[in-house]
């Protein structure tokens, strides 16, 4: 017998493992919208950054600046607004997760593919140049994925 509320515990670990896929889907939507749609998106990025610069500019007349002045001191706090509005862009149309993964996961098909193609090629008659070179072939490509997966 388990733990009173074993049932209970699941479901939540199911619906947890369900929100961390959820939350590789939006990043992705966005990261394909971001990349179809590069002239709205800077819109936006400059419409946040414009906020900021609006809130410091308020703060510093709260703290008795003139509005020209807090104007001035809000954007030169700021710095290069025009730089900070490209690197923000940058970094919407950034990729939402690490490639690392999606790597190596290709390299493991490539090395899947290349051990199906061994095992076809060692079923090949070996008493033609044909079924020797497909064998050749074969182990160098199982041989390449390898050395590639592996210097990663």
């Amino acid at each position: 017998m388990g733990a009173p509320g074993w049932g209970n515990n699941e479901s939540a670990t199911r619906k947890l493992r369900g929100l961390k896929n959820m939350s590789r889907i939006k990043p992705t939507v966005d990261f394909i919208h971001a990349w179809q749609h590069p002239d709205q998106i800077a819109d936006e990025v400059e419409e946040e950054l414009r906020f900021h610069v609006h809130k410091r500019t308020q703060a510093n007349i709260e703290e008795g600046m003139t509005p020209d002045e807090a104007r001035v001191a809000a954007q030169q706090s700021f710095g290069d607004f025009d730089r900070i509005k490209v690197s923000c862009c940058e970094i919407k149309r950034g990729f939402p997760f690490d490639l690392k993964a999606l790597r190596m996961g290709l390299y493991i098909a490539i090395a899947c593919l290349a051990g199906g193609f061994a095992l076809v090629a060692v079923n090949l008659s070996h008493h033609n140049l044909f079924g020797v070179i497909w064998q050749f072939a074969a182990i160098a490509v199982l041989m390449c994925s390898f050395l590639v997966g592996r210097r990663k």
